[in-house]
């Protein structure tokens, strides 16, 4: 569908249960606390990503990021780094799906999560 491009979709991994957790221990400070580590954090990486691998950014809403990158560049790499920055920074994993279409990527996304998280996932093959 997007010639030479491929698709890239991040998501963090159970940020949903430490959110819930905080709000079920009446812990309003650090749900808000890890909710801005979140933010930032991804705010971080849609900014590396935008910089250093010139993407072109779809959304950042939440705990997840989507942007499109050119389909030459070593991406499996370059978003292990994503996801390692956001474990050092949250101390939770972030999986990703790859994919030439929104489908695939999302379907990569799907395998990822399943596959015990905190993974990469290329459709058709390549994983970290």
């Amino acid at each position: 569908m997007y010639k030479n491009l491929l698709i890239c979709i991040g998501d963090g991994d159970n940020i949903g249960d430490v959110i819930d957790f905080y709000l079920l221990s009446d812990n309003l400070e650090e749900a808000s606390q890890f909710s801005s580590k979140v933010k930032v954090t991804l705010e971080n990486i849609a900014g590396l990503a935008e910089r250093e691998i010139h993407a072109s950014l779809v959304y950042v809403a939440g705990d997840d990021i989507c942007f499109t990158v050119s389909a030459d560049l070593n991406i499996i790499e370059i978003l292990t780094s994503y996801s390692y920055l956001f474990l050092k920074e949250t101390g939770k994993t972030m999986s990703f799906g790859i994919g030439s279409t929104s489908v695939e990527a999302l379907i990569s996304l799907r395998k990822a999560k399943v596959s015990g998280k905190g993974c990469v996932i290329s459709f058709g093959g390549g994983q970290n």
